[in-house]
């Protein structure tokens, strides 16, 4: 189980695994550069489940933040609004989704 940083799971969604990515829980610390993990899990597993986290995962008490599925959704909505998302607004979008549990509206920024 690798590490990686936000910047590079954005930049890559499509080779992450189906799973949840868990992130440091100070959600007001992330950068682009914050490093989280894909979980291991399976279907046969409960989300809530961390025993397929690193240690250092379990240790400081990282959370679960979103799923890929739903990470694609935010990358697609981007594309679609905005003519060429840098990563900084796939970014807002992310974090913004994670608080509020729906898409950043673009047309209000």
């Amino acid at each position: 189980m690798n590490f990686i940083t936000i910047r590079d799971m954005l930049s890559n969604i499509e080779n992450m695994p189906y799973s949840f990515f868990y992130l440091p829980a100070d959600h007001s610390s992330w950068t682009l550069n914050t490093q989280g993990v894909f979980s291991l899990e399976d279907e046969d597993i409960l989300d809530d489940d961390d025993s397929n986290l690193p240690k250092q995962a379990i240790e400081e008490g990282w959370i679960p933040t979103l799923e890929k599925a739903e990470i694609e959704d935010i990358i697609s909505v981007a594309n679609n609004e905005l003519d060429n998302p840098t990563l900084e607004d796939l970014f807002s979008s992310f974090v913004f989704y994670f608080k509020n549990d729906a898409f950043l509206q673009y047309d209000d920024l």
